[in-house]
C-alpha cells in the first residue's frame, strides 16, 4: 500500500464514522472542508492540503447528569483541521 493510498483510506474511514454518528441534529456538522494553500505549518514544511471546520454536537452523546451540569452551549465542539498529509494541525474550542 503506498502512503496517497493509505491517505485516501483514511479520509474516507474519517467521513464514514462522521456519518455515522450524525442524525437527529446530533453528531457531526461539517461547515467547511476546502483545499488550503499557502498557509505554513511546522515550520512551513507543509503550506497545503485540506481545511475543515466541523462542529461536534455531543447534547445526546454524555450522559443525563452531564447534560444537567453543562453550561449552555458548552456541548458544542468545533474543530478546525489543517491536514497537510502527513501532517496534521487541529484547534478545538467550545462553544
Amino acid at each position: 500500500m503506498t502512503v496517497e493510498e493509505y491517505q485516501v483510506g483514511q479520509l474516507w474511514s474519517v467521513a464514514e464514522a462522521s456519518k455515522a454518528e450524525t442524525g437527529g441534529g446530533e453528531g457531526v456538522e461539517v461547515l467547511k472542508n476546502e483545499p488550503f494553500r499557502n498557509y505554513p505549518l511546522l515550520d512551513g514544511r507543509y503550506s497545503c492540503g485540506q481545511y475543515t471546520h466541523k462542529i461536534y454536537h455531543l447534547q445526546t452523546k454524555v450522559p443525563t447528569i452531564v447534560r444537567t451540569c453543562a453550561p449552555k452551549g458548552s456541548l458544542a465542539i468545533h474543530e478546525e483541521a489543517w491536514n497537510a498529509y502527513p501532517y496534521c494541525k487541529t484547534v478545538l474550542t467550545v462553544g
